[in-house]
């Protein structure tokens, strides 16, 4: 598990070095605020139809493989970025960034091959500190080697490359394969048309995985603006933005990792839910409005504490909305509307940010406005918290 929560973890920091300089980047070759959205989008959309692709492959040729697969893949992409000098060779870079970067469920059927039950849900809580320490210590990094060569993804490219390739090497002599060695392999669990027809019969999984659309799009705005609206709006430059990113994830960790686990079993996941979602949606309106850099520092940290909350509580609505046997189906299906909101909310705020840079900041409030009106009727379910 320290083999596998380290190979986790340098992947998203590879990654959250790239996440607040690559519109700057794309700046420099023209881009406009659609493009720079498409460019975090078309990451999302590989994501989408790779991740259940990469999960039947690993079903059959074994976990470890796909695994460091994946990062030789995400080394390619940052090289690719390190040598872009065009907006069509960063884009060339994100798709193979995406390819590469699928192997996130792999991940978790490799924790949910080497433990028991009983402890698998601490356990698959590692991907969610990787997350969290990733998308601290990747976007930091990403400012500071933004100053090393400026103007150029050079720096930043070569490292998160030399950092995937590293980890590849890693796993190559560490990381063992989870999966037993026998000729049958049953393929991936996750049945799409199966998981529809649950949903369509079930109101209450309807109504979660809408909230979670809305959430997941609002929160999506601020990937590829961000780090325009610091630059354009308060003249920061990539160190900064940088740490404007590395701020909403301390925010979102702290949050995440020690308050909801102390709130929940007081007022529910229904409950943390529906008072999270105020302020996230102020948060995004004072980011969206805000003509100074405290006020704009205010809208991340309140946009951090809103999102910590809301998605626990949210993919904690979701798990106990089904018995255990269909528990992976349901996440699944969450995980395809968390990717397809990630690709919709940056392709539609870089075209707001094109009008106006602070719409894609109002549309994410009035999201969470719609969310919250429609978290509102979902049932809590009896029962201690979890």
């Amino acid at each position: 598990m320290p083999v596998l929560f380290v190979t986790v973890l340098l992947d998203l920091v590879g990654f959250g070095i790239v996440l607040p300089i690559l519109p700057f980047y794309a700046r420099d070759y023209g881009a406009s605020g659609l493009e720079i959205g498409l460019l975090y989008s078309i990451y999302s959309l590989v994501q989408l139809f790779m991740a259940p692709i990469w999960g039947r492959v690993s079903d059959r040729i074994g976990r470890r493989p796909v695994l460091i697969l994946g990062l030789l893949g995400s080394g390619v992409a940052y090289l690719i970025f390190a040598r872009a000098d065009s907006l069509a060779v960063l884009f060339v870079s994100r798709i193979v960034g995406g390819v590469g970067g699928s192997t996130i469920p792999v991940a978790q059927a490799y924790i949910a091959d080497v433990t028991p039950q009983e402890s698998r849900a601490g356990n698959m809580g590692l991907i969610g500190a990787a997350f969290g320490f990733g998308f601290v210590i990747g976007p930091m990094l990403g400012a500071l080697l933004s100053e090393v060569t400026p103007g150029s993804p050079t720096a930043p490219g070569y490292t998160a490359a030399a950092i995937c390739a590293a980890n590849a090497l890693a796993a190559i002599l560490f990381l063992p394969e989870s999966r037993p060695s026998r000729p049958e392999r049953r393929t991936s669990r996750f049945n799409l048309p199966a998981s529809l027809r649950l949903v369509a019969s079930s109101r209450q999984i309807l109504l979660i995985l809408t909230v979670y659309l809305a959430i997941t799009i609002a929160f999506s705005t601020l990937q590829p603006t961000l780090s325009p609206l610091a630059s354009e709006r308060f003249a920061m430059g990539p160190r900064h933005a940088g740490y404007l990113f590395a701020l909403l994830g301390v925010v979102s960790g702290i949050v995440q990792g020690a308050v909801v686990r102390r709130v929940v079993p007081h007022t529910g996941e229904r409950g943390l839910l529906r008072a999270s979602a105020l302020p996230f949606a102020l948060g995004l309106l004072l980011m969206g409005l805000a003509e100074t850099t405290p006020g704009l520092i205010a809208g991340i940290v309140l946009v951090g504490i809103g999102y910590g909350g809301t998605i626990p509580s949210i993919l904690g609505l979701l798990s106990r909305a089904v018995e255990a046997e269909r528990q992976g189906a349901t996440l699944g299906l969450g995980q395809s509307v968390g990717s397809l909101a990630r690709v919709l909310g940056t392709g539609m705020a870089g075209a707001l940010f094109d009008l106006r840079t602070g719409l894609p900041y109002m549309a994410g409030a009035l999201l969470i406005g719609a969310a919250t009106l429609l978290a509102a009727r979902l049932l809590q379910p009896g029962g201690k918290a979890a």
